[in-house]
């Protein structure tokens, strides 16, 4: 069986919440959280646990579900579940498997890129800075383009904090803030 992939400190609060414990460090010496899917590979309606808890507390991140954080995966679980599922492209069955937690993994976890990225430029790197900004307050499409609208995303975060300057380039300090912002 394979080990979930890294939950890393943009999901913090919720491991905290949930009980999890640190059981690593990654290469940027960010604390890692893991935990594995049971031995039927998937959650289900009327599994209980402190995995349960968790995936509460994501979907209550990621989609807004106003789920209570009970470990117990319940009718409004199973729906949020569903919910996720069609808004991600999935097939939405309401059981938490592996194509869903990796999913779901990603979005509740935003490692920031670590290059300079500026207008024009496009890919998963944008579209995981879009994400972040969303988290910020933006309210941008995360199709990956380096628009002018993400360049006014930036630039806006870039105006809260004096000790960066003003120019909608996300670049090392751009990320360093933004990076301790989303996790503190």
């Amino acid at each position: 069986m394979k080990t979930w992939k890294k939950v890393t400190a943009s999901a913090f609060a919720a491991a905290v919440l949930a009980g999890y414990m640190p059981h690593g460090e990654s290469a940027s010496a960010k604390p890692l959280y893991t935990f594995e899917l049971p031995p039927s590979g998937f959650y289900k309606e009327g599994d209980r646990g402190k995995n349960v808890e968790f995936i509460q507390h994501s979907l209550n991140r990621v989609i807004g579900a106003n789920l209570t954080a009970d470990g117990i995966y319940g009718p409004a679980t199973k729906k949020s579940v569903m919910t996720y599922q069609k808004s991600k492209g999935l097939t939405a069955d309401g059981i938490y498997g592996p194509v869903t937690h990796k999913t779901l993994t990603y979005d509740i976890n935003i490692v920031l890129p670590d290059k300079v990225l500026k207008l024009g430029n496009k890919g998963n790197d944008v579209k995981t800075v879009q994400v972040a900004l969303n988290e910020l307050g933006a309210s941008l499409s995360a199709d990956g383009v380096y628009g002018p609208k993400t360049k006014a995303a930036v630039l806006a975060f870039q105006k809260r904090f004096p000790e960066l300057a003003d120019d909608g380039i996300y670049g090392p300090k751009t990320r360093d803030l933004m990076e301790k912002v989303l996790h503190d």
